[in-house]
């Protein structure tokens, strides 16, 4: 696929067309929030996923396009927000900034953010390599702590599930979460380069 103009954030209006669609599919990835920690996990990791991968797992089991055009309007946005990630996160690379995720605001202005999280896991179980060695070592998975335990707040498992934070520890964790992500970005970045 092609590499559209950077920097094409998309609209408020194709945000809730995606969002939509998204939530309509059988699959792991039901809503914007979650696509933006998907796509976040694949940009991170050190080896590249082709877009045919991703793009199957996001339709899940059943999903199908309604028509060519709607096919190419949700390809487009796709590439285009994932471009947009890349172009943003390749910035706090290289000015010691912070990527903030698209994130859901609750009816209270509140953002959740457990839908990023549960998607940036299933890009990690997409992408693998890597990923396990950062799971290991004891101050490196402190990055990946915040999506581990946001997660797990919606653990099908009610036994696995993990209480409701406060708002203000959910805040803290949030923010931790925002720092991890760009360092995770960073600790691949040689990586990646070499792949």
């Amino acid at each position: 696929m092609a590499r559209p103009q950077k920097k094409q954030s998309l609209h408020p209006a194709e945000l809730e067309f995606f969002d939509a669609f998204l939530e309509r599919l059988k699959g792991p990835i039901r809503s914007f929030e979650a696509l933006d920690g998907l796509f976040c996990a694949l940009i991170c990791a050190p080896r590249a996923v082709l877009p045919a991968q991703y793009i199957d797992l996001i339709m899940g089991s059943g999903g199908a396009f309604e028509n060519e055009a709607q096919a190419h309007k949700v390809t487009d946005l796709m590439i285009r927000h994932f471009n947009s990630i890349v172009d943003q996160l390749q910035s706090t690379y290289r000015t010691d900034d912070i990527y903030v995720p698209a994130l859901i605001i609750d009816e209270n202005g509140t953002p959740d953010g457990r839908e990023w999280a549960s998607g940036f896991m299933v890009g990690m179980n997409l992408s693998a390599e890597g990923w396990p060695a950062l799971m290991a070592d004891t101050t490196l998975n402190q990055m990946i702590a915040p999506m581990v335990k946001l997660t797990a707040e919606q653990d099908p498992d009610p036994a696995q599930r993990s209480p409701d934070l406060a708002p203000e520890n959910r805040e803290d964790l949030l923010e931790d979460m925002f720092v991890g992500l760009s360092d995770i970005y960073a600790h691949f970045a040689a990586e990646r380069r070499a792949n």
